[in-house]
C-alpha cells in the first residue's frame, strides 16, 4: 500500500502517518505541560497557604507581645499612681491629724477656761 500524503507527493508534503504522529506527539507535549503547569499552581497555592499560615502566626505572636508590654507598662503606671494617692493620703491625714490635735487643745483650753469661770462664779 502507498502513503497517501495530503496535497499529494508532488508538492512535497509528508505523509498522512507521519502528520499523526507528528500532532499526537504534540498533544503528549500539551497534556505533559498542563501537568507541570497544574503542579506548579498547586506547589505555589501550598507556599502561599504556608506562608499566610507563618505570617498570621507571627502577627499574632507580635501583637500578643505588644499587648502584653502595654498590661506591664499600665500595670506600673496604675502602681505609681497608687503609691502617690497613698502618699498625699498620708500627707493629707498627716495634717488633718495636726489640725486636729491642735483643735484638742484649743479645745482643752477653752474647757479649762470655762471650768475656771464657772469656779470663779460658784465661789
Amino acid at each position: 500500500m502507498v502513503e497517501e500524503s495530503v496535497g499529494g507527493p508532488a508538492e512535497g508534503r509528508a505523509p498522512t502517518s507521519e502528520i499523526l504522529a507528528s500532532i499526537k506527539e504534540a498533544e503528549v507535549k500539551v497534556r505533559n505541560m498542563a501537568r507541570e503547569a497544574e503542579a506548579q499552581k498547586e506547589k505555589i497555592v501550598a507556599d502561599a497557604k504556608r506562608e499566610a499560615i507563618e505570617i498570621r502566626e507571627k502577627s499574632t505572636k507580635e501583637s500578643d507581645a505588644y499587648i502584653s508590654q502595654l498590661i506591664r507598662d499600665s500595670d506600673s503606671k496604675i502602681e505609681q499612681e497608687r503609691k502617690r494617692i497613698f502618699s498625699d493620703a498620708e500627707a493629707n491625714a498627716g495634717k488633718v491629724r495636726s489640725q486636729v490635735n491642735s483643735k484638742i487643745g484649743e479645745a482643752k483650753e477653752s474647757l479649762i477656761k470655762d471650768f475656771m469661770r464657772s469656779l470663779d462664779v460658784q465661789a
